[in-house]
Parts: C-alpha cells; structure tokens; sequence
C-alpha cells in the first residue's frame, strides 16, 4: 500500500531508545564485518601460524649453534676386565691397581650446517611459501563469505523493519476505521454489525505485528552478531533505492570467477603442496652431507676450565645416506601423488560446480526480479483496488466486508513486494559471491526501476 512508504523512511533512521547511532549503508556494513567478525578473524589468524612455518622451514639452511655443557662422576672397572691387564701387571712386580673415582667437566660450542642436501632445504622452504599462499587464498574465501553473510542480514533486517511498517501503518489505518465507525454508530448512520467487523478487522492484524516485531528483533541480533556488535546496539540503516541490479552476461562471469574464485586458487596450491612433499621424501634417500664442528673445554676440575691446555675442538664433514627402508619413502610418496591426483580432480570437479553455480545464480536473480516486478503491479492494483473500493463503501455501493477484503489483500501486496524487493538484493549478492567479488560489486550497473 502506497501510504505505508512515507513511515518506512522514519522507521529506518530512528534508533531505538532514541539513541544517537551512525547510519550504515551496505558498504559500511560489510567493511565492520570484515573488520570485527570473530569468525573471520580466528581464520585470518592462520597468516601468523604459516609465517612462523616458512621462518622454520628456512632456518635448516642456516647454521645451527648450540652451548653444550655436562659434568659426570664415574667410576669404570674396565681395564681389570681387560685380558691383557695379566701381562700389565707382571711388568710391575711391586705395584698395586685399582679403580678410582675421576670427574669430568665439558663445556663445547657446537656448530652444524647442512652442506647438501638434494634440494631437501630449499623444497622445505618453497611448500612453507605455498602453504602461506594457500592460507592467504582460504582468508580470501572466508572473507567472501563474510561479506556475503553481512549483505544478507543487512537486507533481512530492511526486509522485516519495512513490512513491520506496512501491518503498523495498516493496524493505525483499521484503528481509525474503528474509531469512525463508532462516531457513526452513536449518531445512527452506522450498524453495531460494521463496528463488529471493524473490531474484527483490527484484531487480526494484531498477531500479524507482533510476528513481525519478532522478525525484526531475530533480523537485528543476526546482523549485530556478523558485524560483531554488541547486543542492543541501536542499528540505523540507510534505505535502498529502488534499483534493479543488471543481468550480465554468463560467459563473462565464468571467465571472471575462474580468475578471481580463491577456492580453485586454494585447491591448485593444495595441489602443489604435495609435489613439494614428493620432492622432499625422495630427496631423503639421497645422500645428505653435513658439517659439524666443536670448541670448548675438557677438564678433570672446574678451575682448569681457564687453562689452554685443556682446549679440546673438532670439526668434521659426515655424509649419510639411506640406502634401504623397506619400501618407506616410496610408500610415502605413492600416497603423496594420491592425494595429488585426488585434488586435480577436485579442482576440475570444483571448475564445473563454479559454472552451475553462476547459472543457477544467474537464473535465481532473473527470477527474482521478475517475481519483483510481478509484485510492484500486484501491490499498486491492490493499492488502487483499495482507494476504489472505499470510495463505492462510502457512496453505499460496496459492502464494509469488500472494502476488508480489499485491504487485506493489499497489505498481502505490499508485503509481498518488499520481500521480493530484497530478494533482489540478495541474489545480486549471490551472484556476487558465485563471482569471487564482495556482495557490494553486485550494485555496480544497477538499472532504474
């Protein structure tokens, strides 16, 4: 009903409690959600993890410095269990053996560098890197679907606050109906059978205001909780013009998400992750060829730690190489290719979801905005219907239950063509998202109504 429009600009800009609040549009909306959103946040969190990873995959190509100290009291019977310790003895005819408590205190600088290692290292360091790249693409997701999520309960909430306005307006419309045909009754040019149904009339709104005054309070608290607000925050929304976004073409979309969708991007690098595995498995069988060295001191008693010449050092270069274990590395890497393969076909499985997706997005918002469309004409007839069929009651033409009729088929309307209104919206969104782009690229070529 067309009267109902010059309240839902009033109910759009008061804040609840007459509290001062900034108006948010959709793009501010959006942006608090990408900001503040817990959900968000924890999986922008992984960057920090996968930093942490590549910084540890590249400190094995990096000499390793370690202080190492111990000291040790023994007492070792060994030689007398020697069976040469017989003929020792016979050369001292008056001598006299036994074992005796010794210490030993050691305190060395120990040093080791990998010198080659087959790729192993630097293999280490390019997954850490693919790993970041892959996480990076995961957050782009989240993100999108962040920002999808903040569109759809933004208009949620513009939805139920502008059809709590059409039954509040209608409920103050029947009211005074009421209170009309009252007047009427007392001075005898109106029936006790038209007061009853116009008592009827404004009791059967009634129930239809209070669900949508639940609607909105559920709409609200969905919206403060993705854009991380607090509860009760008083949210003033700024009103959409009645646009309808374009319909685009489906060959350009699914040529734009196949560039921009960071779920393939994520799922390729996946992929790569495990031919980095593979690379670094096999690089383990092959010889792997180290430096190690050591400085410090060996001394039978503390105070000798200063002296030169219990200086002890050594350095050296070992090479190993694991020449069989079992069959180990090649089951290792059989299951990496597996798993490889298995992610190529998700990927190509994933490219021909995206295509569908974008079809049956693109089908959804035509639909939408004809059903939109179809609701404006319906709710404007239903609208003219209603100011035709008060006039014919007033001039004694039509009966109080077709003007009743007439105005509750209206509100239906108008009901009806907000919600098919924001559904416009939201699909716009959809499709946004199917794209790989935030729901506010959706309002880019929007045409007049």
């Amino acid at each position: 009903m067309r009267f109902s429009r010059l309240l839902v600009a009033a109910a759009l800009t008061a804040a609840p409690g007459g509290v001062a609040a900034a108006e948010l549009d959709l793009e501010r909306a959006v942006a608090l959600a990408l900001e503040h959103n817990p959900a968000l946040l924890a999986v922008e969190e992984t960057r920090r993890q996968v930093a942490g990873g590549v910084v540890e995959a590249r400190a094995d190509a990096f000499p390793q410095l370690a202080v190492v100290s111990s000291w040790g009291r023994s007492k070792s019977p060994a030689l007398l269990n020697s069976p040469d310790f017989e003929d020792i003895l016979e050369q001292f005819p008056a001598g006299s053996f036994s074992p005796s408590e010794q210490e030993l205190s050691r305190a060395v600088i120990e040093v080791t560098q990998p010198i080659w290692t087959f790729g192993k290292v630097g293999a280490a360091v390019e997954l850490a890197r693919v790993v970041a790249d892959a996480a990076e693409a995961q957050i782009a997701t989240a993100r999108l679907d962040t920002g999808l999520a903040a569109a759809e309960a933004y208009y949620a909430v513009l939805a139920a606050r502008e059809g709590l306005a059409t039954l509040e307006s209608e409920r103050e419309f029947r009211r005074g109906d009421l209170e009309r045909i009252e007047n009427l009754l007392e001075i005898g040019e109106a029936t006790e059978l038209e007061r009853l149904r116009a008592v009827a009339a404004l009791a059967e709104v009634e129930p239809e205001v209070a669900r949508r005054q639940g609607q909105v309070t559920v709409a609200e608290t969905q919206l403060r909780q993705v854009l991380a607000l607090p509860a009760g925050e008083p949210l003033v929304l700024a009103a959409v013009e009645r646009t309808m976004p374009a319909l685009p073409e489906a060959a350009t979309l699914v040529e734009g998400a196949f560039a921009r969708r960071p779920e393939l991007k994520d799922l390729a690098l996946q992929e790569e992750v495990y031919r980095k595995r593979q690379r670094i498995t096999g690089a383990d069988g092959l010889p792997q060829i180290e430096f190690t060295g050591s400085w410090g001191r060996e001394v039978r008693e503390v105070e000798n730690f200063g002296e030169p010449l219990y200086s002890a050092w050594s350095f050296g270069v070992g090479l190993r190489w694991e020449l069989f274990d079992g069959g180990r590395r090649r089951g290792q890497i059989a299951q990496f290719e597996s798993q490889r393969q298995q992610l190529a076909w998700r990927l190509e499985d994933l490219r021909s979801r995206v295509r569908l997706e974008i079809d049956q997005a693109l089908s959804d918002l035509r639909t939408a905005r004809a059903r939109a469309a179809a609701a404006e004409t319906s709710s404007a007839a239903a609208s003219e219907a209603v100011r035709v069929a008060r006039e014919s009651y007033t001039q004694g033409v039509a009966t109080q239950t077709d003007l009743l009729d007439a105005q509750s088929r209206a509100i239906a309307a108008e009901v009806l063509a907000i919600n098919a209104f924001y559904d416009v919206r939201i699909q716009a969104s959809r499709l946004a998202r199917s794209q790989g782009q935030l729901p506010t690229a959706s309002r880019d070529g929007s045409t007049e109504r």
